[in-house]
């Protein structure tokens, strides 16, 4: 067996299971109305501890992304790149897992890349997508604090998905010895 190849295999089906995961889930979450709760953000931060050296790493959010935005038939381009963007750095907090993987950093990752796509898309939202609140530091403040509610979905579903993808990843290292002979964290 060429374990290149079957290795790039696994990575593949690994990042593809993570797209379907992501794409499954923000489309019945956003035909059940409720809204910011998916996940993508879990699979881009799983994505960036377990693939961040595979070429497939990074298309995991993108991919997830591109597809679901052209059922709901995409939006404004520019706040687009700024929503990808946040996945992005999703991906690279992940990356901060496979370091020295452990519970504090875990929970760092997970907290950390929902709190960096709440900030950031709120605050590309302010200033260029709303007239709702003054363009001062107050409007700031009052803006986030009506983004709230999204966040809260986007939070628990997050610590859910993370616990479901990285739960799943370490009991099959357990229980499945191929997986625990193959996995090498990047």
């Amino acid at each position: 067996m060429n374990t290149v190849n079957d290795q790039s295999k696994s990575e593949f089906l690994l990042a593809a299971g993570l797209v379907v995961i992501g794409i499954a889930t923000r489309l019945l979450f956003n035909a059940l109305h409720v809204y910011n709760f998916n996940a993508v953000i879990a699979s881009a931060i799983f994505a960036g501890a377990y693939l961040s050296r595979s070429k497939y790493g990074l298309l995991v959010p993108m991919i997830t992304m591109f597809a679901t935005d052209a059922i709901f038939k995409f939006y404004d381009l520019p706040f687009m790149a700024v929503v990808y963007g946040s996945f992005i750095l999703a991906y690279f907090i992940g990356t901060g897992y496979s370091k020295k993987p452990s519970l504090l950093r875990y929970i760092g990752v997970t907290l950390g890349g929902s709190l960096v796509f709440f900030i950031v898309t709120n605050f590309a939202w302010w200033p260029f997508y709303t007239t709702l609140y003054p363009h001062t530091i107050g409007g700031l403040i009052q803006s986030y604090t009506m983004a709230l509610p999204f966040y809260r979905n986007s939070l628990l579903s997050d610590l859910l998905f993370t616990s479901v993808l990285f739960g799943g990843f370490e009991m099959a290292k357990v229980f499945l010895p191929r997986v625990k002979k193959e996995v090498v964290l990047n």
